[in-house]
């Protein structure tokens, strides 16, 4: 399984450990996401995991692998969920 983070910076700025990720699949985190690059950093993931870089329906609908998507945050609106 491939777990992709778009903006650990966000959440963890390297006090934390994403080993309990890492122990579920291949894992990759990118501390930000520049906008433009959501889709080619998130190509071939089975899970992508964001906190505030946003993820509208084109983004999502352009990664047919895709079956999960996280929110590391209080709140989801940067992900369309409808």
């Amino acid at each position: 399984m491939k777990i992709v983070v778009l903006d650990g910076h966000a959440l963890n700025p390297g006090d934390l450990s994403w080993g309990g990720f890492a122990e579920l699949g291949e894992l990759t985190v990118y501390d930000r996401t520049p906008p433009g690059m959501e889709i080619s950093r998130a190509g071939g993931a089975d899970v992508l995991i964001t906190n505030k870089t946003p993820l509208p329906r084109e983004t999502i609908a352009a990664l047919p692998r895709l079956k999960y998507i996280g929110a590391l945050s209080t709140g989801y609106n940067v992900i369309d969920v409808a």
